[in-house]
C-alpha cells in the first residue's frame, strides 16, 4: 500500500474495546502512519493495538490524563502536514480520509475540517456544534435537553452545511474525527488540558478562528461515531464533567462573571429538572454545583 505523507491519524483511547478494534481495522487500510495514545485503560486496549495492530505506533500513558492532553501527546509523535484526530468509535466510510485531506489541501485558510457523522444504522449525526455559550442557553439545555436539542437538529438540518452539498464554513466542529493543520495546531498551543472529556473541541476551533484560521464541514466525506465507546465512566460522573467543560468554557470565551451567572442559572435549572425527573444524575449534578465556588468546580478531576 503506497503511504500517503500528507496525514497522521491520532487515536485516543480509553476503555474502547471492540470499537477500537474496528476503528483501526478501518483506518490501517487507508495508509497513512496512525498513532494509538492508551489512556492507561484497564481493559487491555493496549495489549489488543499491540497485538492486532503491531505496525501501529503506540503510545502508552500511565494515567488518564484526558483526552486533550493525551491528544497532545498523539500530535507529537507525527511530523506530517495534516492530522486526523479520531475518536476510537469512529471510522471513515470508504475514502472518507482521502476525501478529507484533498478537501483540506485545496481550501485557503483552512485550519480544521470536520466530515458528515453518522450513526451506525446510516443516521445523521451533529457534525457541527453549537455549544450553550450564555447563562439562558445553558440553563434552557439542562431543564429541558429533548427539545433543546429537537429544536437544533430541526434547524441545523434546514440550514446547516451538512445539508448542502458545498462546503460550510462552521464555528464548532464535533471531535469525533477532526482534522487539523499541524501547523495551525501548532500556533495555537494544541488542545487546552483543562478540559478532561467534552469541549475541547468547541475550544480548539474557537482558537483556531480566533487566530485566523477557517473551519469548515466537509460534506463529500462520511464516517460512522458510536458515540460514548471511549468513556465507561458512570452517568453521574459523565453529566458532571460535561457541565464543566461548558462553564470552563464560558469562562474562557465571556469571562468569570458571565460563568458565574451560569452557575446559578444551571443550578436553579437543575433543581427543577430534579424535581420532575427524580433522576439521582440532575440531584448530584445540583448539588456539584452549589458546593461551589466557580474556580474550584473548574479543577480538572483528580
Amino acid at each position: 500500500m503506497t503511504r500517503d505523507n500528507r496525514v497522521s491519524i491520532v487515536v485516543v483511547t480509553y476503555n474502547s474495546g471492540e470499537f477500537l478494534g474496528t476503528c483501526l481495522a478501518t483506518v490501517t487500510d487507508h495508509g497513512a502512519e496512525v498513532v494509538v495514545v492508551d489512556n492507561a485503560s484497564p481493559d487491555g486496549d493496549a495489549q489488543l493495538t499491540r497485538r492486532e495492530f503491531p505496525h501501529v505506533n503506540l503510545i502508552e500513558q500511565q494515567r488518564n490524563s484526558g483526552f486533550g492532553a493525551a491528544a497532545n501527546v498523539g500530535v507529537a509523535a507525527t511530523t506530517t502536514r495534516w492530522i486526523l484526530l479520531l475518536n476510537p468509535d469512529a471510522w471513515p466510510v470508504e475514502d472518507a480520509v482521502e476525501r478529507l485531506v484533498e478537501f483540506a489541501e485545496r481550501e485557503p485558510g483552512l485550519g480544521a475540517a470536520g466530515p458528515l457523522l453518522f450513526n451506525l444504522d446510516g443516521r445523521t449525526q451533529r457534525s457541527t456544534l453549537k455549544p450553550p455559550l450564555s447563562p439562558a442557553a445553558l440553563a434552557a439545555w439542562a431543564a429541558f435537553p429533548s427539545a433543546v436539542s429537537g429544536a437544533y437538529t430541526v434547524w441545523r438540518r434546514v440550514t446547516g452545511p451538512f445539508r448542502r452539498k458545498e462546503v460550510g464554513d462552521a464555528e464548532f466542529l464535533q471531535g469525533a474525527a477532526l482534522l487539523v493543520r499541524s501547523e495551525a495546531f501548532a500556533q495555537v498551543g494544541g488542545f487546552d488540558e483543562s478540559f478532561f472529556m467534552f469541549g475541547e473541541d468547541a475550544d480548539l476551533c474557537a482558537r483556531l478562528r480566533d487566530a485566523g484560521w477557517r473551519v469548515a464541514l466537509c460534506p463529500a466525506a462520511r464516517f460512522v461515531h458510536v458515540g460514548s465507546g471511549s468513556t465507561q465512566l458512570d452517568h453521574e460522573r459523565m453529566y458532571r464533567e460535561l457541565l464543566r467543560s461548558w462553564l470552563r468554557l464560558i469562562t474562557k470565551r465571556k469571562g468569570l462573571r458571565e460563568a458565574e451567572r451560569a452557575r446559578r442559572w444551571l443550578l436553579r435549572a437543575l433543581r427543577l429538572r430534579a424535581l420532575r425527573s427524580n433522576e439521582s444524575r440532575d440531584r448530584a449534578a445540583a448539588s456539584w454545583l452549589a458546593a461551589g465556588p466557580l474556580g474550584k468546580l473548574l479543577d480538572p478531576p483528580e
